[in-house]
């Protein structure tokens, strides 16, 4: 069940906000349960890349959240488009939500106009990797119409010295299904 709806609007990313994007990254990471990687990328790497954005193969939105006259970062998405020709139908998503702004509808949003780029560019699918563990996450994604495509097992190395999945995940842009 979705919190109440807050306040937010969804824009292209720009380079000066990465440093902003670096710290929603570092909170998350600090979860020690989302994230894949050892941590975020540094800042200025961030923002060529934002500064070099081809919109014909990546797409980097930011939600700005309102909060007491503020416009906080609450969310980050990131889709490539695969660079070989035979996938450039395809297009990988990465979504980020700070944990403060999570249920509220931002990654839902954020997704939504993922969906309008893809399709306006002729893409066809949208896939993603997501950690077995992370129930919101894929509940999220299925209720978009994501759906499971494979399993990469004990995939994840946890800090613990556990192993978690990698699933797998995709959505078709003109139907909505997986």
């Amino acid at each position: 069940m979705v919190d109440a709806q807050v306040s937010h609007a969804i824009r292209r990313a720009r380079a000066e906000d990465a440093d902003a994007v670096v710290r929603l990254m570092r909170a998350i990471y600090a979860e020690g349960r989302y994230f894949v990687g050892d941590g975020p990328p540094y800042t200025q790497s961030l923002a060529r890349r934002i500064a070099a954005d081809d919109p014909d193969f990546t797409l980097y939105l930011v939600a700005d959240m309102e909060q007491d006259g503020r416009r906080p970062l609450g969310g980050w998405l990131e889709l490539h488009r695969m660079q070989p020709r035979r996938l450039q139908h395809v297009a990988v998503l990465t979504v980020a939500v700070a944990p403060a702004w999570r249920r509220h509808g931002v990654g839902r949003d954020l997704l939504r106009r993922g969906y309008g780029w893809a399709e306006a560019l002729g893409l066809r699918k949208i896939s993603l990797n997501v950690r077995s563990g992370n129930a919101a996450a894929i509940a999220l994604y299925r209720s978009e119409g994501f759906e499971e495509e494979g399993r990469e097992r004990g995939q994840v190395r946890l800090d613990d010295g556990s192993y978690e999945d990698n699933v797998i995940m995709a959505r078709d842009v003109v139907t909505g299904a997986g």
